[in-house]
């Protein structure tokens, strides 16, 4: 895991996770994953706000990327079904951006997590923010399970 006390800038060699949370049923999973397991662009499709939660995983042991997303579902009272892993070149274009934004002391309840990071950069209207999402799922790796599903 990242120091907190001295979490770097976002370097382009590094890999994000992108969690995938959802509702206990398959047929929340499908709103995000196809059967073939590769990803919608809805999973990279920003909610309320022009950000997109990615978690780095930046000096981080596989068992705390996991254990990250496991927290985030938990926090949000849904079901973990996994993760897609992106690089951030890879996320890096028109107005796309990576930022770190750790974690601390969250108002929601969220636990502190220096690793925290976002996508931002993402345009106003749904529809251009559609056309990004697109060609993020095309480039993110497919659905990762949880290690306990497997």
């Amino acid at each position: 895991m990242i120091d907190a006390d001295n979490v770097p800038k976002v370097r382009e060699d590094e890999i994000l996770a992108r969690y995938i949370v959802a509702g206990q049923s398959t047929k929340s999973l499908r709103k995000y994953v196809r059967k073939n397991n590769s990803v919608k662009p809805l999973l990279f499709l920003p909610y309320s706000h022009v950000d997109l939660s990615v978690n780095r995983h930046l000096d981080c042991e596989e068992t705390e990327i996991w254990e990250f997303g496991k927290v985030v579902a938990e926090t949000r009272e849904k079901r973990f079904h996994g993760r897609s892993d992106i690089s951030v070149t890879d996320c890096r274009f028109d107005s796309l951006d990576v930022v770190a934004k750790p974690i601390k002391d969250d108002p929601k309840g969220m636990p502190d997590n220096p690793n925290h990071a976002d996508i931002v950069g993402y345009p106003a209207k749904k529809e251009d923010q559609l056309s990004l999402a697109e060609k993020l799922a095309e480039k993110a790796s497919d659905r990762k399970s949880p290690p306990e599903s497997e």
